[in-house]
């Protein structure tokens, strides 16, 4: 039988031991983190992304996903460069919140970008068919979640420039699919805001943008709370160029905010809009 010193040293060992733990999952790095993943559809085809995962699933345990769009300069056919910009900021401070998310990073090919048309004006009309590129990344947040490792009730999208043309678009098209969004330095269709105008939405761009006119975003969210939005927020840096997103994925209010969203499910009558 272990004595009162013993016992009480082993508990300190114990203790010591998770202790030096913790810093060790802090050090792991963003593409330690972001693992090569093939998605295998159902004509056969196959495509390659990044995904993070918990490393030890809790058996039955869903987890929040979130869909990383990232902007046109980390286009290719490499499975790298996607998860060069944004992506370290976001990994960072996931990693410091209480759960652990599945992130997905899909790369779009030069030539195939998340949308046809980019929403930089105010007449903008987006193209009727959606982008073969963002139509991969959908079916690629299906498939989390026929194989039950995504919650479908907490599915997130979030990108900037390039992939904030294409969060907006993401969630104008699927309204169904999303739980939140974070779109940062991007635009999107100001004539289908209706619907998105009940979806929790936190838009991020700076004034001083060379690359993508602050007015892209300005103009979505004046729309929406036009029509009544009530969970619309919007962060404008009066400088800041065109990185906001590292400012809006190291914000740890902003990414508790995200997490921290449920999808509203359609009325049982509409039940064909259900994921």
């Amino acid at each position: 039988m272990m004595d009162g010193t013993l016992r009480g040293n082993v508990m300190k060992s114990v203790i010591a031991c998770c202790l030096l733990a913790l810093p060790a999952l802090a050090q792991f790095t963003y593409d330690q983190m972001m693992k090569p993943y093939a998605y295998t559809n159902d004509a056969g085809e196959v495509f390659a992304c990044r995904l993070s995962a918990p490393q030890f699933p809790v058996a039955g345990k869903k987890y929040p996903l979130i869909l990383f769009l990232h902007g046109s300069g980390e286009c290719g056919t490499d499975n790298q460069k996607q998860i060069t910009v944004g992506i370290p900021t976001l990994v960072s401070s996931l990693l410091k919140q209480p759960e652990q998310v599945m992130v997905l990073a899909p790369q779009c090919q030069p030539m195939d970008w998340w949308v046809k048309r980019l929403a930089m004006t105010a007449d903008y009309s987006p193209t009727k068919d959606i982008a073969p590129s963002l139509e991969v990344a959908l079916d690629l947040c299906r498939h989390l979640v026929e194989a039950r490792q995504a919650d479908p009730d907490r599915i997130y999208v979030t990108g900037f420039s390039l992939g904030g043309f294409g969060t907006w678009d993401a969630i104008q098209r699927h309204p169904e699919m999303f739980a939140a969004a974070i779109p940062v330095c991007g635009g999107g269709d100001t004539r289908q805001a209706r619907d998105i105008k009940k979806m929790p939405i936190w838009v991020f761009h700076a004034q001083d943008d060379k690359n993508v006119p602050v007015e892209c975003s300005r103009r979505m969210v004046t729309q929406l709370k036009a029509i009544g939005a009530k969970k619309v927020n919007y962060t404008e840096f009066e400088k800041g160029g065109h990185n906001s997103w590292d400012r809006a994925y190291g914000d740890k209010k902003v990414i508790a905010w995200l997490l921290g969203q449920t999808r509203e499910k359609a009325a049982w009558w509409k039940f064909w809009k259900w994921f």
